[in-house]
């Protein structure tokens, strides 16, 4: 009895002391993990971050939360309005709306519900979770396959805009809610509509699969599309509008179909990957800075102005770590998992020589405290700081 406490107590400090070691290893040299946290789940979109340094995982139908300086899951909650969360949360006075195939619901910071509102009948068509976001006069804007529904925070209807196209994408200011709506046949169409529903300008995209907009530092509207099909004339673009008007203040087209998201940094930059490459674009002109081709870089980018860094991932899971002016600074390998399988004869295991590395397809985050944060295909999470200085 004795030999056997030893034995299980041995097998105790091993693996207590064995996890951190591990995951410490996971960037050494280049970076110090704070903490690591296992088997989250698979992103089902976008994380959300918020001020306060709270993180939004949708993981399927579940929402987690975490806190980011000590890596603790808050709250974990099943949205209750069908399907999986295919789009971003929205987030709002540390107010939580996630949406789904029937509607949208609203809970309050700590992950319980406070109301549903689904739509009846279910539009036809809609078979993913639907676009939200804020906008004009405070309202709360939901995006589905039969127009665009406008919301009082308090679940009261006020409007609702149709012209029988499905919204794709929407983001709102003060202004207008800007929204993205069409079908494969006709094509898609830009709009900008007032807060009570008018249209102020519209503008098309063309033919496209996807589209996603933001904000810039300068205040104008940035919509990054991919083209359905890549054909001789089709091209991926990043498009500067004006959001006043409307009008195209510049592009920058990319013979691809996988434009990530766009990230900028505080001196007039623009980041993106496509085609295993990173590219560096001006805010002001649109005009390239410099490409840099990167082994299976897929990821959009986390952007650090401080110490001049961009970091991405890559689909053999690579983090990339490279300088403003488009030279790889390191890249670290944090998965090397090979495929492992029972011996015939049992009792031990076996590489199966076949490649089970993870992948790193979602953008990394800066957060507030200069750290970066990794979430990887597989469900792994990792905070770390780049220790690594150059000579």
């Amino acid at each position: 009895m004795r030999w056997i406490g030893i034995c299980l107590l041995s097998i105790f400090i091993f693996t207590s002391i064995n996890g951190p070691v591990q995951a410490a290893g996971r960037f050494y040299p280049y970076g110090e993990v704070k903490w690591m946290v296992e088997k989250v789940g698979k992103l089902s979109t976008e994380v959300t971050l918020t001020d306060n340094g709270l993180l939004y995982c949708p993981v399927g139908n579940k929402i987690l939360c975490y806190d980011t300086v000590r890596g603790i899951k808050l709250w974990e909650r099943k949205v209750d309005v069908g399907g999986k969360i295919t789009e971003p949360l929205l987030v709002q006075e540390q107010t939580v709306y996630a949406t789904g195939t029937d509607g949208i619901q609203q809970m309050k910071p700590n992950g319980s519900l406070t109301w549903i509102y689904r739509i009846y009948p279910k539009p036809k068509g809609t078979n993913s979770s639907r676009v939200v976001s804020g906008g004009p006069g405070g309202l709360i804007y939901l995006g589905l396959a039969d127009g665009l529904y406008a919301l009082e925070p308090k679940k009261n209807f006020k409007w609702r805009y149709s012209d029988d196209k499905n919204i794709v994408a929407c983001l709102g200011d003060d202004r207008a809610v800007y929204v993205c709506l069409g079908d494969k046949t006709a094509g898609y169409t830009l709009k900008a509509l007032g807060a009570t529903g008018d249209r102020l300008w519209s503008t098309s995209l063309g033919d496209i699969k996807d589209v996603n907009m933001t904000f810039g530092p300068d205040g104008n509207l940035y919509v990054v599309t991919n083209p359905a099909n890549l054909d001789r004339g089709s091209y991926g673009k990043v498009w500067c509008l004006d959001r006043l008007t409307g009008k195209e203040i510049w592009h920058y087209s990319v013979k691809a179909a996988n434009l990530s998201r766009v990230t900028f940094s505080t001196d007039g930059r623009i980041v993106f990957c496509a085609n295993s490459q990173l590219y560096c674009i001006d805010i002001h002109t649109g005009l390239l800075q410099w490409n840099l081709p990167l082994l299976n870089v897929v990821s959009g980018v986390a952007i650090d102005s401080t110490r001049q860094r961009i970091y991405a991932g890559s689909n053999d899971g690579r983090v990339y770590c490279v300088s403003f002016a488009g030279r790889l600074v390191w890249e670290k390998e944090i998965d090397r998992t090979t495929g492992q399988t029972l011996a015939k004869g049992g009792g031990i295991m076996i590489d199966t020589g076949k490649d089970e590395k993870d992948a790193i397809s979602r953008a990394p985050v800066l957060l507030k405290d200069g750290s970066i944060l990794v979430y990887t295909d597989k469900g792994n999470m990792y905070k770390f700081i780049d220790v690594y200085k150059e000579r």
